[in-house]
């Protein structure tokens, strides 16, 4: 397996950026940031990089009742790792003690060592076979908020994305949105038509005959043209989990995760 490791050379931004800029999601790195590039085989696979930023979600779909869903926005906190394409050299310099200071390192080596943590934690760890290759417009982002909730986003060529946000999960693809939180499962179509299980059970089932399908086209289209990263096995297992427990789909192997 070929290691993700950060490049041991530290920069620090001097102007505000956004590394991520999608018709649906931002992530914005402001003047100030640390941040070293990722590397894989010798090869840029992404960023990481920790200081003043934010991010903004729009995980809504527009149906012909109104929109649906749901927009997050949020300061980051700690180190942030970016699979994607990029290039900040143009409003960066090179990162000095006081700069990784600031952002609660002592120097750029700790800095480093942080990274390579992080990258442990959601890449090169145990049962984890990662390899990256990047795609124009496909991105992955490996965040944490300043109220300590993990964020994974997930963005496709299209417009398609998918997003966990502590415990909410989001798939938005093929004109359908698919969200799943602590009070229950929405599925709303283009038409505007909803079914929702929570704890008081099922409403709107009229709607729909089978919601398989429906949540099959929106993970499948969210999914569609996500060529960056080889390998989701850790969210395959956690959707086959999810999905299957509710007899929405029988295989999640139907799904594009390899291409």
């Amino acid at each position: 397996m070929k290691r993700i490791t950060p490049d041991s050379n530290v920069m620090v931004t001097t102007q505000e950026i956004d590394i991520i800029s999608h018709e649906k999601a931002y992530v914005r790195m402001s003047a100030g940031c640390v941040w070293s590039y990722l590397l894989q085989d010798g090869v840029r696979v992404g960023v990481a990089f920790a200081g003043p930023s934010r991010f903004a979600v729009d995980a809504i779909a527009e149906t012909d009742m109104g929109a649906m869903g749901e927009s997050i926005t949020g300061d980051l906190a700690g180190i942030q790792l970016f699979i994607g394409p990029s290039s900040l050299e143009n409003i960066s310099k090179n990162a000095e003690s006081s700069d990784t200071w600031n952002q609660g390192f002592s120097d750029p080596k700790v800095f480093t060592k942080e990274i390579e943590s992080t990258i442990s934690e959601h890449l090169n760890g145990k049962n984890k076979n990662t390899t990256i290759d990047n795609k124009k417009d496909s991105k992955i982002f490996f965040g944490t908020d300043s109220n300590n909730k993990k964020i994974l986003l997930v963005l496709s060529e299209k417009k398609g994305l998918v997003l966990t946000y502590g415990k909410s999960v989001f798939v938005l693809g093929d004109d359908n949105l698919v969200s799943v939180s602590k009070s229950g499962v929405v599925v709303s179509n283009k038409d505007g038509k909803q079914i929702i299980v929570g704890k008081g059970g099922i409403v709107g089932l009229d709607n729909y005959v089978d919601v398989g399908p429906i949540i099959t086209r929106s993970v499948a289209g969210a999914m569609q043209g996500l060529r960056g990263l080889k390998s989701l096995k850790s969210m395959k297992h956690s959707m086959r989990g999810a999905m299957s427990s509710r007899g929405w789909v029988d295989d999640v192997n139907l799904f594009d995760w390899e291409d």
